[in-house]
């Protein structure tokens, strides 16, 4: 049963908690306002906003997930486009030295 909690790392572990702390607040405010402007008597009202809950934890969680993605992918890009600016400064130098 334990082993499962070998792999996870502090690292992970971290990655998680940061999730955590930026879906749960907003996932608090979003029920307390439901609580408070939607008067909740029966059955049905209680699973309608259960389900609105659910639906904002998604947009929150797949907000953040977007505003890392495209982070991540401009960091790649900007990597990607340093690496070909050194290729081309090397195809260059190549040219240079081939017409000597």
């Amino acid at each position: 049963m334990f082993k499962k909690f070998k792999d996870f790392t502090i690292a992970r572990q971290v990655k998680i908690w940061s999730w955590i702390g930026k879906v749960a607040p907003l996932t608090a405010l979003t029920a307390l306002s439901l609580i408070i402007f939607f008067d909740f008597e029966t059955l049905t009202d209680y699973f309608i906003g259960l389900t609105a809950l659910l639906f904002a934890v998604v947009a929150f969680t797949w907000w953040w997930w977007v505003i890392f993605a495209v982070k991540d992918l401009n960091e790649l890009l900007n990597k990607t486009t340093k690496r070909f600016e050194r290729v081309i400064e090397e195809i260059k130098s190549l040219k240079k030295d081939l017409k000597k």
